[in-house]
């Protein structure tokens, strides 16, 4: 876990100038971070000053650049990044507006946010799950076009979309809606931005005694994740999170299957494993015992990225963007019989009638090839034909 921590930089005058925390970014959760086979660009894609650099295994946030809008967050598939002001939204929020509303024009039931296009689509499933009526109201004033957060009239809308996607899907008595209630800009508090710098006075020696530790901050201070050994699997909480909410919303103990992807697998599959190691968050997951192989699929955990059908050496996986309207639930796709090779030990499958795998069969096979080519009985050609 990386923060936007306290960061200090000493002026003219000898006096520092620290600027809050309010950024915190879980290297567990990026994909960019953990998994370099499977790109997402979301979080650079929608940052509207350009603040986060991705690069092999790496993210790089400019604290100096960046609005706290948390827009980067909200387009988060496994929500990596958090912005301060949206998780502390209360529970009995009825209405959302942009934090520059001034506090004379605030209904009962509203919460501040840092800006709209940061309120994300699992913040909308939190709220609606706790409301009374199961409406919660987005408020716009006519501001965004022409905010330096937003640039679009409504940055809000890819969220809005989505729940009124998996609202449709759930059958659920519950929205959310766009209330346009204009305001004039002259009573608008600032856009969201860096903090102010905050002034500690330093007396001389203090400053002297701390000149190494500040001198190491001068500059563009960054919030860098970089991945550190061996890649591994993304932490799924939010996916999961996401899956109990949506069933939540829905009054149901599971959510239907047509709100998360699907995989469809053939009968050509080669069983190398290549697809199971490629998910980064353990949805597609190969089970091996001595009896048999399994490979499952846990739909609540797909990000949809499909790196497990690139990857797939004989085609044998098809990416479905929905299942079917049941109950989701981890079920098997393969369920493929192994046994011991009586030559090497190892598991295989499917059994062969000699009780061999298919790697002793070919060594064998060779080893046949070369006996009659010694006896000069025959070509220097494999049994087989081949």
């Amino acid at each position: 876990m990386a923060r936007g921590g306290l960061a200090a930089a000493a002026d003219e005058t000898g006096r520092a100038k620290v600027r809050p925390a309010s950024v915190e970014a879980l290297a567990e959760r990026c994909l960019t971070v953990r998994r370099p086979g499977v790109p997402c660009e979301a979080c650079a894609r929608i940052c509207p000053v350009d603040a986060i650099e991705l690069a092999e295994r790496s993210l790089s946030l400019s604290l100096d650049r960046c609005l706290r809008c948390g827009r980067c967050a909200a387009s988060c598939p496994t929500e990596a990044i958090r912005v301060d002001g949206f998780d502390t939204v209360p529970a009995d929020t009825t209405r959302l507006e942009c934090g520059r509303v001034p506090p004379g024009a605030r209904a009962p039931g509203t919460a501040l946010v840092p800006c709209l296009g940061g309120v994300s689509p699992s913040l909308l499933r939190r709220l609606l799950v706790r409301t009374a009526d199961g409406v919660v109201l987005v408020v716009d004033r006519g501001w965004c076009r022409d905010c330096p957060a937003g640039g679009v009239d409504e940055p809000w809308r890819d969220a809005l979309e989505r729940i009124g996607d998996e609202l449709a899907r759930l059958g659920a008595a519950r929205r959310v809606a766009v209330l346009r209630e204009p305001l004039s800009r002259d009573v608008a508090g600032p856009p969201p931005g860096p903090p102010r710098p905050l002034e500690v006075g330093l007396g001389r020696r203090a400053f002297l005694r701390g000149a190494g530790e500040v001198r190491e901050q001068l500059g563009p201070r960054r919030l860098v994740l970089s991945g550190e050994g061996r890649p591994g699997r993304v932490d799924p909480t939010a996916l999961r999170e996401r899956a109990g909410t949506l069933a939540a919303m829905a009054g149901r103990e599971r959510a239907p299957a047509s709100l998360f992807p699907e995989l469809v697998v053939a009968d050509s599959c080669c069983d190398r494993r290549l697809c199971a190691a490629s998910c980064p968050t353990g949805a597609l997951e190969l089970e091996v015992s001595d009896e048999s192989s399994v490979l499952a699929f846990d739909p609540t955990l797909c990000t949809g990225c499909r790196a497990c059908v690139e990857v797939c050496p004989t085609d044998s996986l098809a990416f479905l963007p929905a299942g079917e309207d049941e109950p989701v639930r981890r079920r098997t796709l393969r369920r493929r019989s192994l046994a011991r090779c009586g030559e090497c030990g190892a598991s295989y499958g499917p059994p062969s009638p000699s009780g061999r795998c298919p790697a002793c069969e070919k060594d064998l096979d060779l080893l046949r090839v070369v006996h009659r080519w010694v006896r000069g009985d025959g070509e220097l050609r494999p049994s087989n034909g081949t």
